[in-house]
């Protein structure tokens, strides 16, 4: 199964890939495909224990999702279907030039310190075996948190970043200690994490940052 999501800014798209291991209990037939509203699917997740049974059905008019607890009472959502116009969100295919693998506690230090100077921004530069965080142009202060990286980049690839963006990333942390990131200059950011074992697997894009020339 696979979930798609994009925010209504267009500044931040995700897609979760699910594998049928991953549901105590998955029977499809065929294609099925449903768009709703993201936000009105997360307050009734987040209203279910960790305990309850979440089943997702499909009809015409309505994705059904039934919460079930343990002693059998349930809840019965249905989420009516927008109107055709609106469409499962489909990002852009882009291949980046830099590509390498980091360490969310690195990741998590870098944004402590950006916070600690008061950056709203991340930047990221990239040269040779160098991965550089640095804070935004807003703040006062300087700050670089120097990390090596497996990947031997040519020039200096630059980018900054809505800073509570990118940390939003540090909550896939139960899927992978690491994630997968690529970089362009002024493009966006392309983040991966995977867990085999769990049968899941997030790909998500951040919209950069540009420069504003007066």
């Amino acid at each position: 199964m696979v979930c798609s999501i994009l925010d209504k800014a267009h500044t931040r798209f995700m897609s979760v890939d699910y594998t049928a291991d991953f549901f105590a209990y998955y029977e499809v037939y065929g294609a099925e495909s449903a768009t709703i509203f993201a936000d009105d699917m997360n307050k009734v997740i987040k209203s279910a224990n960790k305990i309850d049974t979440v089943t997702l059905e499909t009809n015409e008019n309505y994705l059904i999702c039934k919460i079930e607890s343990r002693n059998g009472n349930s809840r019965v959502f249905e989420f009516v279907l927008p109107a055709e116009t609106i469409e499962s969100p489909n990002p852009p295919s882009i291949s980046l030039p830099v590509s390498f693998k980091l360490d969310l506690d690195d990741l998590k230090q870098g944004i402590k310190d950006l916070k600690i100077v008061g950056s709203s921004e991340i930047k990221f530069v990239a040269c040779e075996d160098t991965l550089n965080i640095l804070a935004g142009v807003e703040v006062s202060t300087n700050y670089c948190y120097n990390l090596s990286i497996d990947n031997d980049v040519e020039d200096n690839i630059s980018s900054r970043f809505s800073l509570e963006y990118v940390e939003q990333l540090l909550k896939f942390n139960k899927i992978s200690k690491t994630v997968d990131l690529e970089l362009g200059e002024n493009h966006p950011l392309l983040y991966k994490f995977e867990d085999d074992v769990m049968g899941i697997k997030v790909n998500g894009m951040i919209a950069p940052r540009l420069e504003v020339e007066d």
